[in-house]
């Protein structure tokens, strides 16, 4: 079964949480090219951002749909979290940017609260498929 196929198994949160971040994400990417003084930040969202989606989708095609998943969340947005706390504490973007920017980053930690649940559980044994 594709990896869209088993998306919609899930719960319909889970599918609409699912959703939401890729819109945050492509929307955020977009928005920031919009600026000069954001768009070093469209680069290093896409540059950690991108290969944390594609690890999440080859595990998919190794082991199907499982906790460990979140693994390539944790590894690349991890450090996006970090960087993007900190560009909003030190140095921030103007304006509509900023908030943008804003929304980003809760996005992103909430994602990685969830993720770095199922990576724990999945390394304590939980290790059949979600659905």
């Amino acid at each position: 079964m594709s990896f869209d196929e088993q998306i919609l198994l899930l719960p319909q949160w889970v599918q609409i949480w699912i959703n939401a971040i890729g819109f945050v994400l492509i929307g955020s990417l977009i928005i920031f090219l919009f600026s000069k003084s954001t768009r070093k930040d469209a680069l290093v969202v896409f540059l950690l951002a991108a290969p944390g989606v594609a690890m999440v989708l080859f595990l998919h095609t190794q082991m199907g749909l499982v906790r460990l998943l979140g693994l390539g969340h944790v590894i690349f947005w991890t450090p996006l979290l970090v960087y993007l706390v900190r560009r909003l504490r030190h140095d921030p973007p103007p304006g509509l940017f900023a908030f943008v920017m804003g929304v980003l980053t809760l996005v992103i930690a909430v994602a990685l609260v969830f993720d770095y649940i199922d990576v724990v559980r999945w390394v304590l044994g939980e290790r059949s498929s979600i659905v």
